[in-house]
């Protein structure tokens, strides 16, 4: 080691001189490194001391980096060494990037056009799928493991011999490099038990609702990581946040985050659709792979004009203000063009959304409000109507309302639009939905299902929007917004006899009594319940006022036992849920929770204090605790 570098107190490496601290994390130090031997900088991390010692994670850690040595992508950070045995430190020697990291992009490019993050996700998802042809999963997909390399950071690196970006030879001269890093590390501290809980990774913003849960982890894992990511690019923030980890995870799990497009106009129906996909709470509905996300970002990217994602993202790094001003144009243009395609098809729905994206980017073009105002005519020519007033309401805050884009159906015999000026603007306005996708998920019905053949706002209820008896001819009954938050959250609720999904959703309930049922369908974790939820009419001055309906499950018993291979009076004690027991006996116990994972300690007679370990068991179920076999 140098003596600068032990003056600074740097650690001794046999085979790399480390030069400098560049960061650290929950799992390791950074150092920026020459290669003795071949003379090349390099990235080196070396493991937290209280990680080194733990035997299971130095295994993992050997194994892992040997797995992600054999990964060759673009946009993955290539593996050189890792530490052997004898080495007084554990070490991991990878690729050096000159950049930054994604958070930090994130945090100085807030309002980033939507297609330049879309673009950076897509490099990620192209290295992912690359992953997991190689049967790796990457399990912690974060802005922090992400690094961006601008041209402008490659400039004074020893070998760039000729000008910014290195030699005219260079493949990435020029161009923004785009890499995701630390595959396998979750799954290296997953050997400590503390991944579940986000303890050591710090990040259970981006974990999917089965790593939560100590579920089964595969592609898709990474997929719903990739969908907050891409979220978090698009809008300006996390789709999942509290005031802490426990409020972060809750919502995870409930599924539980604000439409894109509801957050930020500028996003458009389109890409919210694309994150909800990604973001499904349950893995059957979430989209299937990372190549499969890769193909509708791809898709969407075209049909607005991108051909060439490296392209756009370097142009837009290399001067945001230009970039941004001749993107809007080509963008609002290409959403014009396509509302004006759907409203020949007659695709109403389409053609409203995409005006609604056009007229959040321009929203002073008098031009294009004029366009928006022959939705109207076209609407009232038939049923669609009502599915388009659905989307176009959103853009009354733009200044669409006043030209008289929506009106609601003022009697059962109507099918469409009547009247035009002053007539319209009085017609009374049925609770709006704030975009294409929150239309279809933000409210669910409450009665009997509607016959199509009797009833003329069939189609509304089908679509699961209730629309208010008064624009019906009727006298309007008092509704309250009311939202059910259901311990545990994979439970079904009936309502009046009326399945609901309620993940995350608020319903507008009629003022008064209602019959819920609650149950864990296809799981012994709870016992179903049945109750009265009494709806009052909201407070003077509130009527948006949200009644919250709080249900908790009771668990039911479990029972646990020892198993693997103890030693005689070998003994176990769970303190957090009040469990002890000894081998070969079956002890029971109420888990607080459907799946609880915690803290256990291991002792026998004669092996000192024990060993500790994490295990999970689940309610209502019979749980074998197996003995630790190291640590």
């Amino acid at each position: 080691m140098s003596l600068a570098a032990s003056a600074r107190g740097l650690p001794a490496l046999d085979k790399y001189e480390l030069l400098e601290e560049i960061g650290c994390g929950g799992m390791a130090t950074v150092y920026r490194a020459r290669d003795r031997r071949l003379g090349r900088e390099v990235a080196v991390k070396i493991i937290h001391k209280h990680l080194r010692d733990n035997p299971e994670v130095g295994r993992r850690f050997v194994a892992e980096a040997r797995a992600s040595a054999k990964l060759r992508h673009p946009n993955i950070v290539d593996v050189y060494d890792v530490s052997d045995e004898a080495d007084p430190e554990r070490y991991l020697v990878v690729e050096l990037m000159r950049g930054r990291t994604l958070r930090k992009v994130l945090e100085e490019h807030r309002d980033m056009p939507a297609e330049i993050g879309a673009c950076i996700v897509l490099d990620l998802c192209e290295a992912l799928a690359h992953a997991h042809a190689s049967g790796i999963i990457h399990r912690d997909v974060k802005p922090e493991n992400v690094l961006v390399e601008l041209a402008r950071d490659r400039d004074g690196e020893p070998d760039a011999s000729s000008g910014r970006g290195g030699p005219p030879s260079d493949p990435r001269r020029g161009k923004v490099i785009i890499k995701l890093t630390d595959f396998g590390i979750a799954k290296v501290l997953d050997a400590q038990g503390v991944t579940s809980t986000g303890q050591v990774l710090g990040s259970p913003a981006h974990m999917a609702p089965e790593q939560i849960e100590a579920g089964e982890v595969d592609e898709r894992t990474d997929v719903f990581a990739l969908g907050v990511l891409l979220y978090e690019s698009l809008v300006g923030h996390l789709p999942f946040e509290g005031k802490n980890p426990a409020q972060v995870l809750r919502r995870v799990i409930e599924g539980e985050y604000a439409c894109a497009e509801r957050e930020r106009a500028e996003v458009g129906a389109r890409w919210s659709r694309i994150i909800d996909g990604a973001l499904a709470r349950e893995v059957a509905q979430r989209t299937r792979s990372p190549l499969a996300l890769a193909a509708l970002i791809r898709e969407e990217l075209t049909a607005l004009g991108v051909a060439d994602p490296d392209v756009e993202v370097t142009a837009y790094f290399d001067d945001p203000v230009a970039y941004v001003a001749k993107h809007k144009k080509r963008t609002v243009d290409a959403l014009v063009a396509r509302a004006e395609g759907a409203k020949k098809r007659g695709d109403l729905v389409a053609a409203a959304a995409a005006y609604n994206r056009a007229a959040a980017l321009c929203p002073g073009d008098m031009a294009l409000l004029r366009k928006v105002t022959t939705l109207r005519a076209s609407a009232a020519r038939g049923r669609t109507l009502r599915r388009a007033a659905m989307l176009v309401g959103p853009v009354a805050g733009l200044g669409l309302l006043a030209f008289g884009v929506v009106r609601w159906v003022r009697s059962p015999g109507e099918s469409g639009l009547e009247g035009t000026g002053a007539a319209e603007t009085a017609a009374p306005v049925a609770t709006a939905v704030p975009s294409a996708v929150a239309s279809e998920s933000a409210t669910d019905p409450i009665g009997p299902p509607a016959d199509p053949t009797a009833d003329p706002l069939a189609e509304d209820k089908r679509r699961r929007i209730i629309l208010p008896a008064a624009l019906a001819g009727k006298s309007a009954p008092k509704v309250r917004s009311v939202q059910f938050v259901i311990t545990p959250p994979g439970a079904t609720l009936a309502l009046d006899g009326q399945e609901l999904k309620w993940f995350g959703k608020t319903l507008r309930l009629p003022v008064g009594s209602h019959s819920a049922f609650v149950e864990m369908r296809g799981s012994r974790c709870c016992k179903a319940q049945t109750r009265t939820v009494s709806v009052e009419a909201p407070p003077e001055g509130k009527p948006d006022e949200v009644l919250p309906v709080l249900v908790r499950l009771e668990m039911n018993e479990s029972s646990v036992r020892l198993g693997g291979t103890p030693p005689a009076g070998a003994q176990y004690s769970c303190g957090a849920i009040g469990l002890s027991g000894f081998a070969g006996e079956s002890r029971k116990v109420v888990l607080p929770e459907a799946v609880w994972t915690g803290p256990c300690t291991f002792t026998a007679p004669g092996e000192g204090k024990g060993k500790s370990d994490f295990v999970t068991l689940r309610a209502g179920e019979p749980n074998v605790v197996a003995w630790p076999t190291s640590g």
